[in-house]
This record gives C-alpha cells, sequence and structure tokens, in this order.
C-alpha cells in the first residue's frame, strides 16, 4: 500500500466515526424531547459538516486513484481534511 492509501484510509475512517458521533449525539438530544433541541445549528454541525468532508475525502481518494496525474494536490487536500480534524474537534466538545 502506498502512503497516499494509508493516509486517506485513515481520514476516511476518522471522519467516519466523527459522523458517526455525531449522528449519536443528536440522536441522544432527541430522545430527551428537549426544546428547541437539535437545533439547526447543531444538526449542520454534527452532521452535515462530517459528512461533508467524508465525501469529500472519498471523492479525492477516488480520483487519485483514477487520475494519477492529480495524485499530489489530492493527497494534499486529504492530509489537509486530516489536520482539520483537531480544529474541529475542539469546538466538538465546547472549547476551553
Amino acid at each position: 500500500m502506498t502512503i497516499s492509501k494509508v493516509l486517506a484510509f485513515l481520514v476516511t475512517t476518522l471522519w467516519a466515526i466523527v459522523l458517526l458521533m455525531g449522528i449519536g449525539s443528536i440522536n441522544s438530544i432527541r430522545s430527551q424531547h428537549a426544546p428547541g433541541f437539535p437545533s439547526a445549528g447543531q444538526i449542520q454541525y454534527y452532521i452535515q459538516f462530517p459528512a461533508i468532508m467524508l465525501a469529500v475525502v472519498l471523492a479525492l481518494w477516488v480520483l487519485a486513484a483514477r487520475y494519477p496525474s492529480i495524485r499530489f494536490p489530492a493527497v494534499s487536500l486529504i492530509a489537509l481534511a486530516l489536520l482539520a480534524l483537531p480544529g474541529y474537534l475542539f469546538f466538538y466538545t465546547g472549547g476551553m
């Protein structure tokens, strides 16, 4: 396996886990029947953003495998998605 495939697999797995955690969190909030929760912003932050990141990483992975000429930009963007994860998780848990 090449480094690009390992990196893409790692980033895909991490964003998929974050997406599953977000779905679980939203379902937990819904089961409590709290008025006004989950809000549209919470759904967007906990479900839509990780789903978009996961889709982008998967698309880049497929494009890098299919077209070797764009492998470097695709792997660079996948690495950027990995670097975005700690910043996302900082606010995911409420920050400091």
